[in-house]
């Protein structure tokens, strides 16, 4: 999200849809809404649209996904929030072109739960990380660990090796102690 001098005048819209079967129509949609928006309006954020699928759909059938796509390309907002990735798409290849298509009308991604900034090379790495972990995002859930701090560990575990030189050794950060 933009940096907190340049909240002034930044437009969200909020999105979320049921991603399960199992969940109460409508239930999660508005304990997620009524979070974000308190949390973010709290922050300064002014919130221009809510957007919320209560099915469990593809992309071609969610009525208000693809509502806001029309008023992102309309230009009516800065942001899109989600409370993590999953809820958006459960698809890899999906999140990739959403992410493609909002960053074609200037409209960022965000997730309130999965820190990333994709305006940076290593913030679209760590999202490209994400967006590959995706299909494992169930079993990180149950360890509880997120897919941001999963891309993060993996990021810096390939940071720390020093390539292909012949007497390769992890740096200090991945020795572990005895």
């Amino acid at each position: 999200m933009p940096e907190n001098n340049k909240l002034q005048g930044v437009r969200v819209a909020i999105y979320t849809r049921n991603t399960s079967i199992e969940q109460p129509e409508g239930r999660r949609l508005y304990r997620d809404v009524q979070v974000l928006k308190e949390k973010y309006e709290r922050m300064g954020y002014k919130i221009q649209g809510i957007y919320s699928d209560v099915g469990c759909h593809g992309l071609k059938r969610r009525l208000e996904l693809n509502r806001l796509f029309k008023d992102a390309f309309l230009g009516l907002f800065d942001v899109v929030l989600v409370w993590d990735l999953f809820s958006l798409t459960s698809n890899p290849t999906d999140l990739s072109n959403i992410q493609r298509f909002l960053a074609q009308y200037n409209v960022e991604l965000c997730s309130a739960t999965e820190p990333f900034d994709t305006s940076t090379p290593d913030g679209m790495l760590h999202f490209q990380w994400m967006v590959e972990l995706l299909e494992h995002e169930h079993l990180a859930c149950k360890r509880d660990i997120s897919l941001s701090s999963l891309a993060r560990l993996i990021m810096t575990k390939g940071a720390c090796m020093k390539g292909d030189e012949p007497n390769a050794e992890p740096c200090i950060e991945s020795v572990r102690p005895a």
